[in-house]
């Protein structure tokens, strides 16, 4: 069942943001997650600075799970999905919760309240629900905007229609983000990671990005987080999140360069380090900068947590080799992967994720 539920997930990948457009970027609907929940996260630590109450882990369980529906639906643009709504809103709803229940058939009973929740109410009238909605419109006027230069009859009225909203929008970390220069260059630097393609020495059927990966990284913490019944939850799904966050000013240095000599790994820690210190955190707000740093520098130390976190990771580098494999892809780089990566993940000696690896 699990294994079943995270075969569904990978569809993310694969599926085309703006499919019936002329694009600049060729952005996959996991990129685009990816990027929404780095916003979401600040968007959160912005309200957090200002006095307001809000349930980060809620949110981000929402933001990782809020698309799924999408897996079975496919790709029906925003504008249809608007027209049908308005034409049939009862009908339309209908087929919406079909596809519902079609992801839950994957899940375990003791989680389909999660799932169901994060699905249906992942856009309601809670301050989560508020933080998401302005994320997805962020990120979605990044897209337009972007695509609007070149594109302009194609985005430049979706450009101003989303500017609009964004402008009209209560929410006060948006506007603080809006008018922050600061922030707003450093989620741009984030965002170069739907850019940064995994794997990328090698061909592959199925590219895969880093905010791609990061997407699924946070999804499958949080399966082992719930199979493990005894974690900071939250703390896994941050650091998650920010583990590849690095990865926006060096790059993708795959883990075989990184050990190819004795030390040069360390090194990179302390590039790393010294990058994310000199470059990316000064554009953040000094408490948001120093709750992120340790997430960003250190996501697999500290005990079970980390030890989660790095699980999570080596899993979505698992599945990478899977996909090719299935796709038909004979390269020994993804047949060697797989099974090595697996026995790293069994080798863990964590019930949870061994549970959860087994049959993938």
């Amino acid at each position: 069942m699990i294994s079943e539920l995270i075969y569904l997930m990978t569809r993310m990948f694969s599926m085309r943001r703006w499919n019936n457009k002329p694009t600049v970027e060729n952005n996959s609907e996991a990129s685009n997650s990816g990027f929404v929940l780095h916003v979401a996260h600040l968007l959160a630590m912005i309200e957090s600075l200002d006095g307001k109450s809000v349930d980060l882990q809620k949110l981000l369980v929402r933001g990782a799970l809020k698309d799924m529906p999408k897996c079975i639906l496919s790709d029906i643009s925003l504008e249809t999905k608007r027209i049908i709504n308005a034409l049939s809103p009862n009908l339309w709803q209908k087929v919406y919760m079909s596809s519902v229940d079609e992801v839950l058939k994957h899940v375990p009973e003791k989680w389909s309240g999660i799932f169901r929740d994060a699905m249906i109410n992942s856009r309601d009238d809670s301050i989560e629900g508020e933080i998401l909605e302005a994320a997805d419109l962020y990120a979605a006027y990044v897209e337009a905007e972007l695509n609007s230069r070149l594109f302009g009859e194609y985005f430049s009225e979706i450009r101003d229609n989303i500017e609009k909203k964004l402008k009209d929008a209560k929410l006060h970390s948006l506007k603080v983000l809006l008018s922050d220069s600061n922030m707003k260059e450093y989620l741009t630097r984030v965002r170069s990671l739907s850019h940064a393609i995994r794997w990328n020495q090698h061909v592959r059927t199925v590219q895969t990005t880093v905010s791609g990966h990061t997407l699924f990284v946070v999804f499958v913490a949080h399966l082992i987080a719930l199979k493990n019944g005894k974690v900071d939850t939250l703390n896994v799904m941050e650091r998650a999140l920010f583990h590849d966050v690095p990865e926006a000013l060096t790059g993708d240095i795959i883990s075989p360069t990184k050990r190819r000599v004795k030390g040069f790994e360390n090194v990179i820690e302390n590039v790393e380090s010294k990058m994310v210190h000199e470059i990316l955190l000064p554009l953040l707000p000094k408490e948001i900068a120093d709750h992120c740093a340790p997430l960003m520098l250190k996501p697999f130390d500290g005990g079970l947590e980390g030890k989660i976190t790095r699980a999570a990771d080596l899993t979505g580098s698992m599945i990478e080799c899977k996909i090719e494999l299935d796709n038909g892809v004979k390269a020994s780089v993804f047949e060697r992967g797989y099974v090595e990566i697996k026995k790293e993940l069994m080798d863990m000696k964590l019930n949870a994720v061994n549970e959860l690896v087994k049959d993938l």
